[in-house]
């Protein structure tokens, strides 16, 4: 392959320059978007904006080759977690480079797979294509998959619908066939506040909420002793758990409000909508009962935070054993984090894998890094894709 350094000299300073933008998911994405419309244009690519309701953020949908049915699709996202608090050596929005790692914010999740498919872009732009490869940015993936549903809406309407989608959050190039689902609630309990002294005629909003945080701890051990089970999962069984339990004052005052955020992770195998009505709202009905008896006003208010689906797809199925012989792999897995894949495979109808460069191990840690070898895999992976599915 020549000297890796020189090889991959295009692909670390794209991913520099995309290091280099601050796109923590409570800022604007938008300057990032520019510079990766700006790549793709000066290819020839036909390039989508697809901005936000409120105009802060942006998805981008591009296509290279022919306007013409099927196609690949490469998918990821822009946004990055934060870096408050961590310690990092360098700083972590300039690409640095100590032996063979290149450190950075994003560098694994997952602006190493953006540099990998721009530069993959500009070698396709040159070759004659029989169908379009397709490059797809979202915005707050890390937030739970909230601009992707836009992009996917998107295509529908352009009636874009390729024959094969990668998701390229960081697999170690190892190709990634199922990953659980999420939902997360938030829940809010009203009671009635008194002097502390006269606490069997309040209605305490903390103990109502305590009594559902127990009823969760329940549903976890179950969930742990009986499954069902996959265990092709690191963690074989759905799991649920409280993250946020706010409530109360000070200790002399009962206390007439509590919130509770909680989560469940589910199995592809699994129904969002029993495990809803099992873990969030029956319980809640239930305690919004015995509170508003005892107290006007009193009860048990569900929100929804965020979630996606779940993603599965056959082991066996052609589009995976295509993706693991380009990527040189044997085996599939199945990943113990979620991506937007299941939202490409619900909203589109289309096959699809997840397989990227760099370890999850290293998302959103300090000094976060990305390999240079797995730059290079990469580079070969979406290549041989690329000629497989479109050439």
């Amino acid at each position: 392959m020549g000297d890796p350094e020189m090889d991959m000299s295009e692909e670390i300073r794209i991913l520099s320059d995309l290091v280099g933008f601050d796109t923590v998911s409570d800022r604007s994405n938008l300057e990032i978007v520019e510079y990766i419309a700006a790549c793709l244009e000066g290819m020839g690519a036909k390039v989508w904006r697809l901005p936000s309701a409120d105009g802060m953020k942006a998805n981008l949908l591009a296509r290279i080759g022919p306007e013409a049915a099927g196609g690949l699709l490469l998918s990821a996202h822009t946004d990055v977690v934060p870096v408050a608090g961590q310690a990092w050596a360098s700083d972590p929005f300039v690409l640095t480079r100590r032996q063979d790692r290149l450190y950075g914010r994003g560098a694994a999740d997952m602006k190493g797979f953006v540099a990998s498919a721009l530069v993959c872009a500009s070698q396709l732009a040159a070759t004659r294509l029989r169908k379009p490869v397709y490059l797809a940015f979202s915005y707050d993936e890390e937030l739970g998959c909230l601009g992707v549903h836009d992009l996917i809406a998107a295509m529908r309407t352009m009636a874009i619908v390729p024959d094969l989608c990668v998701v390229g959050e960081p697999t170690l190039m190892e190709v990634g066939i199922a990953h659980k689902g999420t939902r997360s609630f938030r829940l809010t309990f009203t009671g009635q506040a008194a002097h502390s002294s006269r606490a069997p005629e309040a209605v305490n909003a903390v103990a109502y909420a305590a009594d559902y945080v127990s009823s969760i701890n329940a549903e976890a051990a179950a969930f742990q002793e009986h499954g069902p089970f996959d265990r092709g999962f690191t963690i074989p069984h759905t799991t649920v758990h409280v993250g946020v339990m706010n409530g109360g004052r000070q200790v002399n005052i009962v206390p007439d409000t509590c919130s509770v955020e909680m989560e469940f992770r589910f199995l592809p195998t699994e129904n969002a909508g029993d495990l809803m009505e099992r873990l969030v709202l029956e319980p809640a009905r239930r305690l919004d009962a015995a509170m508003s008896s005892r107290g006007q006003g009193c009860g048990v208010k569900v929100e929804n935070i965020y979630g996606y689906p779940a993603f599965e797809i056959a082991g066996g199925h052609p589009a995976v054993v295509l993706a693991k012989r380009c990527a040189e792999r044997n085996e599939e897995v199945k990943l113990s984090y979620g991506t937007e894949a299941g939202c490409f495979m619900e909203g589109l109808d289309i096959p699809v894998v997840v397989c990227g460069p760099g370890d999850i191990r290293q998302a959103h840690q300090p000094d976060e890094f990305m390999e240079i070898a797995q730059l290079t895999r990469s580079r070969k992976f979406l290549r041989d894709l690329a000629d497989a599915c479109c050439r």
